[in-house]
C-alpha cells in the first residue's frame, strides 16, 4: 500500500501479486487481488485491469466490493473512449457497465457517480451521432444526414443538441425532396426520348414496308 499510495503502480501490482501467490489463504488475499487491479488502471493499462476486475467479479460474485469492480470496469472504458470522429465502442461499453451497476446496486457508494458517468457517455455518442450527420450533410449527403439526425432525435432526446437538429432535418427534407423532383423529372425526360426512338423505329420500319 505503500507503493500504491505514491503512485508506485508498477511495484505495488508486484507486492500484492506475491500476496496472491505467498498467501493464498489470508484475509487480505482478497484486497490484494483488488487492489492488483487497481494498480493496473491507475497505472493505465486498463486491457489488463479490465482481466482482473472480470475475474474478481466472477470468482467473488457475493463480495462486497462488487459494485466497486463493476463502477471500475466502467471507468476502464471510460477513459479509453476515443474522438468525436472515431468508433465509439469503448463508450457504449462504459455505459453497458454504469448501466448494470445502477440497475442492480442503486443502493452503492459508486451509482452517483456512475449516473453522471453515464450521461457524459451518452452526450459523447449523441455528438458523435452529429458529427457525423453534420459530415453527410456537408458533403451533401442528405439522407444519410437525415438518417444520422432523426436517430440522435430518437435515442438521445436530452442532448441538447435539438436547436441546431431540427434546421438541419428540415434541410435535409428540403434538399431530399428537390433532388426527388429532379430525379422524377430525369426519368420522363429519357422516358420521352425512348418513347420518340420507338415512334421513329415504327415510322421507318412503316415507310420500308410501304415501299416494299
Amino acid at each position: 500500500m505503500n507503493f500504491f499510495n505514491k503512485k508506485k503502480y508498477e511495484n505495488a501490482a508486484e507486492a500484492f501479486k506475491k500476496v496472491k501467490e505467498e498467501f493464498p489463504l489470508s484475509d487480505y488475499t482478497l484486497v490484494a487481488e483488488l487492489r492488483t487491479a487497481d494498480s493496473y488502471f491507475f497505472n493505465k493499462n486498463y486491457a489488463e485491469a479490465i482481466v482482473l476486475y472480470e475475474e474478481f467479479k466472477k470468482l467473488h460474485p457475493m463480495h462486497p466490493e462488487v459494485p466497486y469492480t463493476i463502477y471500475q470496469l466502467g471507468m476502464c472504458h471510460y477513459k479509453q473512449m476515443h474522438t468525436l470522429d472515431c468508433d465509439q465502442m469503448e463508450t457504449e461499453k462504459a455505459i453497458e457497465q454504469f448501466r448494470y451497476l445502477i440497475e442492480n446496486f442503486p443502493q452503492s457508494a459508486q451509482t452517483t457517480v456512475a449516473r453522471t458517468r453515464m450521461q457524459e457517455c451518452l452526450k459523447q455518442l449523441a455528438n458523435h451521432e452529429f458529427y457525423v450527420g453534420d459530415f453527410y450533410f456537408r458533403i451533401k449527403r442528405y439522407k444519410a444526414a437525415l438518417g444520422r439526425f432523426q436517430t440522435l432525435l430518437q435515442k438521445y432526446p436530452e442532448s441538447g443538441l435539438e436547436s441546431k437538429i431540427k434546421p438541419l432535418i428540415v434541410r435535409c427534407q428540403t434538399e431530399i425532396a428537390k433532388e426527388d423532383q429532379k430525379r422524377k423529372e430525369k426519368e420522363a425526360r429519357e422516358e420521352k426520348k425512348k418513347k420518340e426512338r420507338e415512334n421513329k423505329q415504327k415510322n421507318n420500319k412503316n415507310g420500308v414496308a410501304k415501299s416494299g
